[in-house]
């Protein structure tokens, strides 16, 4: 999918620019390079491309300010942010461009090709929805849309063979209302304004949506083109009305951006527990040091592994050891605050960061709790399944003061608590 697309990559970084093109240049139809936020302009009005990937320190111009120029023209457009920056206000400021997607350096390969991906993915749906508009157009035009010519007492003076195939032959159709098998004035069903009122006041054309039901009683959305017909002296002395159905486009739109969510969330979450993955857990991880420098309070990061999980996968099979995981999840997800976070890291290991923790003892009562979830046995296929868990502990800032180090920290005194016996708990040691 991405071999059709052309990417304009934006970066001051020789050696960075080698390592993209050697990972990603054989994956797009082209890859246009600019060594900064100008030539990025520059070379975008020239190739148009499909997507655009940038770094945020550039000379000259910043990339935030390049991004701006560009959406002033493609507010649609894939843009997505490769930078070695995680302050917060950059990314709120990407979030205010509406770019896409925020990945830091070192990049890793695999997570842009993931997004890049997506963003192919909903180009190609967005050509398929640009596509169906073309071909509803070209039947409209050789169907041409229900134009009505309308007296200021609402009366149809005329109208053409759309409007009258729309009509209800059992309602007469005198007044244009008439059409929403109204008695009285109204356009629609769900309460809009009529649009022949707001040409009134101001004289101008005015366009309205609205919700009507066909003669089948069948609800459609309809855009309402209305203009005055004035006479030398300005006045008012008909209106003309001209409907276009876009219930299928609307279908259309609404099934694009609930994909577009759904995709959205499957980046974040794992597919299986359905808890945040190891994207979304670093994002949040972060966003927890940030609050805790300004605020001087203190976190944990808790790293837990399933005791002798391989031993119950490898007895009674990978489904049952997967519903074991997805237990135990839940367990531990009903369990903790709204403000905390459990993710799913990998296999049979899960990473909580709790916050708002005072002191030690505070986040060893949490561990406590979370190892007597595994106290009552797992109801699997039937089966009773005893299991257990094994925790270990990082406190920031003591025992780290960045994403990594807290979470490698946590893992080793997990593997100390594996060592000492399985199914306790151990807090990071320096040693």
């Amino acid at each position: 999918m991405l071999k059709t697309l052309t990417l304009l990559y934006v970066e001051d970084d020789e050696p960075t620019i080698r390592s993209f093109i050697s990972a990603f240049g054989d994956y797009f139809k082209e890859v246009v390079v600019a060594r900064n936020a100008e030539e990025g302009i520059e070379l975008f009005e020239k190739q148009t491309p499909d997507i655009v990937i940038t770094d945020l320190q550039l000379p000259k111009m910043s990339g935030l300010e390049m991004i701006a120029h560009i959406r002033q023209r493609y507010p649609v457009l894939p843009i997505i942010v490769n930078s070695a920056f995680s302050d917060t206000h950059l990314l709120l400021r990407s979030i205010a461009l509406h770019v896409d997607s925020y990945i830091l350096k070192p990049t890793d390969p695999y997570q842009l090709l993931h997004v890049l991906e997506k963003a192919a993915k909903i180009i190609s749906l967005e050509k398929q929805l640009n596509t169906t508009r073309t071909i509803m157009q070209t039947m409209i035009d050789g169907i041409p849309d229900p134009i009505l010519y309308i007296e200021p007492d609402y009366t149809i003076s005329m109208m053409n063979q759309a409007a009258k195939d729309q009509a209800d032959d059992s309602v007469l159709v005198n007044k244009c209302f008439n059409l929403a098998q109204k008695n009285i004035p109204a356009c629609s069903e769900d309460g809009s304004s009529c649009p022949m009122s707001s040409v009134r006041k101001i004289k101008q054309p005015v366009t309205l949506r609205h919700l009507r039901k066909n003669k089948e009683g069948n609800n459609r959305y309809v855009e309402v083109h209305m203009r005055p017909v004035l006479d030398a002296e300005g006045e008012i002395t008909a209106y003309v009305e001209m409907t276009h159905d876009i219930t299928k486009y609307l279908t259309a739109q609404n099934r694009l951006l609930a994909e577009t969510e759904k995709f959205s969330h499957i980046s974040l979450h794992d597919p299986l527990t359905h808890l945040p993955n190891r994207r979304l857990l670093m994002d949040r991880l972060e966003q927890s040091i940030e609050r805790k420098k300004r605020t001087n309070e203190m976190f944990a990061v808790f790293f837990i592994d399933l005791d002798h999980f391989k031993e119950i996968n490898d007895s009674l099979g990978h489904a049952s050891g997967d519903k074991l995981l997805m237990e135990a999840a839940n367990r531990m997800k009903n369990m903790i605050r709204k403000g905390d976070t459990l993710s799913r890291f990998g296999g049979d290991e899960f990473v909580l960061i709790i916050e708002n923790g005072a002191h030690g003892d505070y986040f060893g009562k949490i561990a406590e709790k979370i190892q007597r979830l595994f106290d009552e046995a797992f109801i699997i296929n039937n089966q009773k399944i005893y299991s257990a868990c094994s925790i270990g502990i990082s406190i920031f800032p003591q025992d780290g003061e960045d994403a990594e180090g807290l979470i490698n920290n946590a893992d080793s005194a997990m593997y100390k608590s594996k060592n000492s016996g399985r199914h306790q708990f151990q807090f990071f040691a320096q040693k």
